[in-house]
C-alpha cells in the first residue's frame, strides 16, 4: 500500500478560559489521480467538504453549548458526564468512499503551537455511526498523552461507503486544578488515506501528482481560476505545458474538477488538453439550403465536425470519423453542405494507446447572447453560460463524447495578463474587447491566442447557426457554422482518464510530459 497526499485539517481552538472550542480550517492541498485541487475551508461556515479522489471527507462543526455562563463541553467532567453531551460537544465528520475498490484511511490528533494545556489532563472520545446510533469504537476514551502517536484510528472502508464519526475532547476532573482555566487547548484533527497499490486512487507517479510538484517552481504558470469548480490553470503566453500524445505536440489547458461519464456520478478531476496544431480549416456544421439557409445548425451533439473527430460516425458518407481513424475522405466545408478533401492520417488519432486515455465525458454545450460589456461577457460569465440550461428550445445542454473543442472561458482563463493590464484587470474585461490596444497584454499573454480564428465548442442561442469563436484579434466573437471565410481552424480538445501518468518530462516543448497508461 502507499499513502496518498490527502489531508484535512480540522482546528478545535480553545479560545479563553476554556470557554469554547471553534472550528478553525486553512487552505490545504489534495491531489490524486483523479482529484487535483487547493480547498478554502470556511471557518463561519458549519458544513463543510473536502474530496480527493474516491474518498471525501466531510465534517459538521457542533454548535456552543453555554449554560450559567460556562461552557457544557469543557467543564471538568468524568466521561459518564461527558456523554450527556455527546450531541452538543461531538465534532462530526465522514469518510465516503465513492470508488470501487477498499480503502484505508487514519485520522491522527495533533496539537497546535499554541496549545498550553497538558495533554494528560485532556480525554478524547471518538465516536463512530453503528447503525442509527454514534457509539463509541475501540478503547475510547483515552487521555491525549496515552494515543499512540496521537492515532485516533486507522480503518478499511468498502466501497460506496460512507462512515460518520464524532469526536470529543473534553477535561478530565480527576487531573483538573485551579489555574488550568487560563490555558488553551489546541488540537487539530488529521486525515490521511491509503489505497491499494492496484486502486485507481494510487497516486504515486501520476500524471496530478507529478506535475502538480511543480507548481513551487511555475507557480506563475499554473493557479486556480474563480469557479466553483477551483479547476487548476496553466496561464501565460508559453508556460511549461507541453504534453506528447498521439504522437504530437498537445497541451494541458489544467485539470477540470466535477466531470463525469454519466449524470449520476459523482464527479471526480480530469486532465484537459487541446492539441497545439490544427487539424485544418474547416465547418463547425452545414445544411442545405432549406434549413437555415445552408448556414448550418449549432447543435453540437449533430455537428458535422463533432461526426468527423469522434467514433461510431463510420457510416457517415461524409467527413464521419475520419480523424478519430486517421483516415482520409471527404469532409463538410462551405455553405449548402460544400465538402473538401481532407486527410487525416498523419494528423488523425492514429495512436490506439492515447486514443484509450480519453475519457468518455459530459461536455455542458450551454451558450449566450449577451456578452459584449463587463456586465456580461467576462471570463467568469462565460464559464457559466457554458455551464448554463440556456440553449435553442429542443436543443441539448450536455453531450457525452470525447473530443470535442476549447470553451471561450479556456481561453479567458488562460491569460496571465501582463504589465499593463494584470491577469486580475483581464478577468475584469469583457473577452470581446480584449482586441483593442489597451488590453494587448490580455491576448498576447495567453497560450491560447494565436493570430488565427479557431472554434470553440459553444453556441450562439438566438441565432439556430451561429457558434463563438476565438478571433485573429484575440476577441471572442460568433459566426455561421459553415463559415470558411475566416479561415476558422479546429483544435481537438480531450479529457483524459484519471489513472493516466506522466512518466517523464519537464513540460517544456523541447521535452513534454511523456504519459503511461
Amino acid at each position: 500500500m502507499k499513502e496518498s497526499n490527502l489531508s484535512f485539517k480540522n482546528i478545535f481552538k480553545r479560545e479563553t478560559k476554556l470557554a469554547s472550542y471553534v472550528i478553525i480550517c486553512t487552505t490545504i492541498v489534495v491531489m490524486s489521480v483523479s482529484y487535483a485541487m487547493f480547498f478554502q475551508v470556511n471557518e463561519n461556515s458549519k458544513n463543510q467538504e473536502v474530496t480527493a479522489g474516491d474518498l471525501k471527507f466531510t465534517y459538521t462543526k457542533g454548535e456552543e453549548i453555554s449554560s450559567n455562563g460556562k461552557e457544557i463541553c469543557f467543564t471538568p467532567m468524568s466521561y459518564e458526564e461527558s456523554t450527556l453531551y455527546i450531541g452538543e460537544c461531538g465534532y462530526q465528520f465522514s469518510v465516503r468512499n465513492t470508488g470501487s475498490l477498499k480503502g484505508n484511511y487514519t485520522f491522527k490528533l495533533k496539537a497546535n503551537e499554541d496549545h498550553t494545556m497538558e495533554s494528560s489532563k485532556l480525554k478524547v472520545v471518538l465516536r463512530k455511526q453503528i447503525g442509527e446510533k454514534l457509539e463509541v469504537i475501540e478503547s475510547y476514551p483515552k487521555k491525549i498523552s496515552e494515543l499512540t502517536e496521537e492515532i485516533l484510528t486507522t480503518e478499511e472502508i468498502e466501497a460506496n461507503k460512507n462512515i460518520v464519526y464524532s469526536v470529543q475532547i473534553y477535561v478530565d476532573e480527576n487531573e483538573f486544578i485551579d489555574g488550568d482555566e487560563t490555558k488553551k487547548v489546541s488540537y487539530q484533527i488529521e486525515g490521511s488515506g491509503l489505497v491499494h497499490e492496484d486502486n485507481p486512487l494510487e497516486i504515486d507517479e501520476s500524471i496530478a501528482t507529478n506535475y502538480l510538484k511543480k507548481i513551487a517552481k511555475t507557480s506563475e504558470e499554473l493557479v486556480l481560476d474563480d469557479t466553483t469548480d477551483n479547476n487548476l490553470r496553466y496561464i501565460g503566453s508559453n508556460p511549461n505545458n507541453y504534453v506528447s500524445f498521439n504522437n504530437e505536440l498537445w497541451r494541458i489547458i489544467g485539470v477540470m474538477n466535477n466531470m463525469k461519464t454519466n449524470e449520476s456520478d459523482l464527479g471526480e478531476s480530469r486532465i484537459k488538453l487541446v492539441r497545439k496544431e490544427s487539424i485544418g480549416q474547416l465547418s463547425w456544421d452545414t445544411s442545405v439550403s432549406s434549413i437555415n439557409s445552408g448556414f448550418g445548425i449549432n447543435d453540437w451533439t449533430n455537428a458535422d465536425l463533432m461526426k468527423l473527430m469522434n467514433e461510431g460516425y463510420e457510416n457517415e458518407s461524409i467527413g464521419g470519423s475520419l480523424y478519430w481513424n486517421a483516415q482520409s475522405g471527404k469532409c463538410y466545408n462551405g455553405r449548402y453542405n460544400a465538402t473538401t478533401t481532407c486527410n487525416f492520417t498523419s494528423t488523425g488519432l492514429k495512436d490506439e494507446t492515447s486514443k484509450n486515455m480519453i475519457a468518455n465525458t459530459l461536455w455542458n454545450i450551454g451558450g449566450s447572447t449577451n456578452y459584449s460589456t463587463a456586465e456580461d461577457g467576462l471570463t467568469k460569465h462565460w464559464y457559466l453560460y457554458e455551464r448554463g440550461n440556456n440553449v435553442i428550445e429542443g436543443r441539448p445542454v450536455i453531450w457525452q463524447g470525447k473530443v470535442g473543442l476549447i470553451y471561450p472561458s479556456d481561453y479567458g482563463y488562460s491569460s496571465a495578463g501582463g504589465d499593463t493590464k494584470n491577469r486580475e484587470s483581464c478577468l475584469l474585461k469583457e473577452i470581446v474587447n480584449w482586441k483593442n490596444t489597451e488590453f494587448a497584454d490580455c491576448k498576447n499573454n495567453s497560450w491560447l491566442y494565436n493570430t488565427f480564428y479557431k472554434w470553440t465548442i459553444t453556441p450562439h442561442i438566438e441565432d439556430p447557426n451561429h457558434i463563438f469563436f476565438v478571433s485573429s484579434d484575440g476577441n471572442v466573437g460568433d459566426g455561421d457554422a459553415y463559415n470558411v471565410t475566416n479561415l476558422l481552424r479546429v483544435l481537438p480538445s480531450v479529457y483524459l482518464k484519471p489513472e493516466v501518468k506522466i512518466i517523464s518530462g519537464t513540460g517544456e516543448s523541447s521535452n513534454p510530459y511523456l504519459l503511461s497508461f
